[in-house]
């Protein structure tokens, strides 16, 4: 016999439906990609289910799970959700892992039966509340009920049996437990023989969604926290990676010019550097000199020669300009001066060496 949860009124009853379908959109989608051996494996077995009656001064505590059944009676007399919680500690498991009930007697649930559509059981908590409202006097906030499906019906309808009872009634049968609604998961019909068996569910997770569903939440959140914990490692070890050929970059940078001018190595890579110019010298000193209708398009420098080429409103005048100047000398063009139409200046190509001293701090060029 299948059991359809209790339904639920107000806001709390919208954002249960909501997060329950996009739970059942998520696993569907999730069962397709997953192999069925591994379906197998997650399904495992149901949740535990603990039914509690009263019986005189005691409490029965009836314990049904994979691993077979287990019965306990403890005191009426100081039983509660603590009572409780210890009790199934003994068992080796907790609140939280198990569906608990309390047996309320038949007689005092109103049992209605109901023929349902299969096309119209998406909403039946609406069907039910409607059914409520204007087939009995009752009110909803004044009851709990729900529907299970029995035997019978046809291939387009769904034979139902609606259960109904008075919260205040089960709120007795709670508190004569010493327990309240929190407390419980579900409301379990019982006979007199009894047998007894759940028909209002309050926690839907353990009835409804498959047990591999934590199972996977915990796997991903897992596999999570482990992805997370690699990429800060990789993060890591790549910084390291970089800083340690930084520094040995800059080790071999130090050696080399150290080997320059101890004259290990004749050559010398920058001429530059050895006569103690830097790159920025030359280029600070470029940017006092050249007027500012000159602008650059290329440039190189190599063993103490630089080569530039670029436009200027009158680049005849360079070579000489950049002669005068104490850190540059030998200045000569490389290729003859166009005219260009675009820019509607000179295009010009100059190399010149570096000089062996600084600059001297003199005012900016009067050709300028």
């Amino acid at each position: 016999m299948a059991y359809v949860s209790a339904a639920r009124s107000g806001t709390s009853q919208l954002l249960a439906a909501r997060w329950q379908g996009f739970a059942r959109w998520w696993l569907s989608g999730l069962k397709e990609i997953v192999p069925s051996a591994w379906l197998d494996w997650a399904d495992g077995e149901a949740p535990p289910k603990l039914m509690v009656r009263r019986a005189d001064e005691s409490v029965i505590c009836q314990l049904t799970s994979a691993a077979g059944a287990v019965e306990g009676r403890l005191p009426a007399a100081g039983f509660g959700a603590a009572a409780l919680a210890t009790w199934l500690a003994q068992q080796g498991l907790s609140r939280d892992e198990v569906m608990v009930g309390t047996v309320i007697a038949r007689d005092l649930f109103l049992l209605r039966e109901l023929s349902v559509p299969k096309a119209a059981l998406g909403v039946l908590p609406k069907i039910l509340d409607q059914e409520v409202v204007r087939r009995t006097p009752f009110q909803l906030s004044d009851i709990w009920h729900a529907a299970s499906v029995v035997a019978g019906g046809t291939n387009d309808v769904v034979a139902m049996c609606h259960w109904i009872i008075r919260r205040v009634r089960a709120d007795a049968v709670l508190a004569d437990l010493g327990l309240k609604g929190d407390d419980v998961d579900f409301l379990a019909a019982g006979d007199a023989d009894g047998e007894a068996m759940p028909v209002i569910n309050f926690r839907t997770t353990g009835e409804e969604d498959p047990p591999w569903a934590t199972r996977a939440v915990r796997l991903l959140a897992v596999a999570a926290l482990v992805a997370s914990v690699c990429g800060v490692a990789a993060f890591e070890w790549s910084q390291a990676s970089v800083a340690s050929s930084i520094e040995t970059a800059l080790a071999e940078a130090r050696q080399g010019a150290q080997n320059g001018r101890d004259g290990i190595r004749p050559e010398g890579r920058l001429l530059a550097m050895k006569a103690d110019i830097s790159v920025l010298e030359v280029w600070d000193e470029l940017s006092r000199i050249l007027p500012d209708h000159t602008f650059l398009t290329e440039s190189r420098m190599a063993d103490g020669k630089v080569t530039l080429s670029g436009f200027s409103a009158d680049a005849a005048r360079l070579v000489r300009i950049i002669d005068q100047s104490p850190l540059f000398s030998g200045a000569a063009l490389t290729a003859a001066i166009t005219p260009d139409a675009t820019e509607r200046k000179d295009r010009f190509s100059i190399s010149f060496k570096v000089r062996g001293g600084r600059p001297a701090a003199s005012a900016r060029s009067a050709s300028r």
